[in-house]
């Protein structure tokens, strides 16, 4: 698998013990938050990763990318995420967020709707899903790339003013037809 340099240098990898480049993700089902937003992409409130990539997905990918984060924690590149999916949106890419916050799910929500986050954000308030890509509250923010087929295509913790234009090099293998 070919990795560009924007991946080695702006997408550092960390160590992803469950899942590595190549291989199938887990796969996962999580409410949203933004419910507005998941309907937009999905059709429901509830946003199977399953439903956007493999042999006959529901909703036809060429790819996803998962943004792990908490508000703390890369919370401020959403906005990028935003733009990111704007500009993939007609060619095959779904952008989800999985936020890591935990408590309330009001503060979230309201927060959201303050920073008017478009993407779709998915709660893991309990890390079931951080756990099974062995993504530990340290290494958040993380980005993550899957191909239409299911398998990982990149990963890495670009800095917000980086992540637009590193996840959009990523992108633009997977999206040309």
């Amino acid at each position: 698998m070919l990795l560009s340099a924007v991946l080695s240098v702006a997408l550092a990898a960390p160590a992803l013990p469950s899942v590595d480049l190549g291989d199938p993700v887990p796969l996962f089902m999580l409410p949203a938050v933004n419910e507005d937003a998941a309907v937009r992409a999905t059709q429901r409130p509830r946003v199977e990763l399953g439903d956007l990539v493999g042999v006959s997905p529901r909703v036809p990918s060429s790819a996803v990318v998962l943004y792990f984060f908490d508000r703390a924690h890369g919370g401020d590149a959403l906005s990028s995420l935003d733009r990111v999916q704007r500009q993939f949106s007609g060619k095959g890419v779904t952008v989800l967020g999985i936020s890591a916050d935990t408590g309330e799910l009001g503060p979230l929500a309201t927060w959201l709707d303050k920073e008017k986050v478009q993407i779709p954000v998915l709660r893991d308030e309990f890390g079931v899903v951080r756990s099974r890509y062995g993504i530990t509250d340290a290494s958040l923010p993380l980005t993550l790339v899957v191909d239409g087929t299911g398998r990982l295509f990149a990963v890495g913790q670009p800095a917000a003013a980086e992540l637009e234009s590193a996840v959009a090099s990523e992108l633009s293998p997977l999206t040309k037809k």
